[in-house]
């Protein structure tokens, strides 16, 4: 409602919530107006872009594939896919999309 950027991932709650999660729409909160709402991790128009399978995140940095653990490493150390680490939620995971480059904040003037 508010249209604001704030959102945070819910809690699953009812029957409702592990339906639609099962076709891909996640339970949502406005940190802004505190409105639960549905929705994807990422956009469509970013979803081929490597992210963050918890937080949706973008920004993402490189580490090493040893780093990476559970039953899916093994594979992703065979196949030398691309290692990421989410900063925000500490995630580190395999992805074989490419990594989206966020536009750079401009460049602030020195100060004399």
């Amino acid at each position: 409602m508010c249209r604001s950027a704030e959102g945070q991932r819910s809690r699953r709650q009812s029957l409702k919530d592990h339906a639609l999660s099962a076709v891909g729409l996640l339970p949502w909160r406005c940190a802004g107006c505190e409105l639960r709402f549905y929705a994807m991790v990422v956009p469509i128009r970013q979803f081929f872009y490597a992210h963050c399978p918890h937080c949706g995140n973008l920004e993402l940095r490189p580490i090493s594939r040893d780093l990476v653990l559970g039953y899916s490493a093994f594979l992703g150390r065979i196949l030398r896919l691309p290692s990421w680490r989410c900063h925000p939620c500490r995630h580190n995971f395999f992805s074989i999309g490419p990594l989206r480059r966020l536009p750079s904040p401009p460049l602030m003037p020195a100060k004399d």
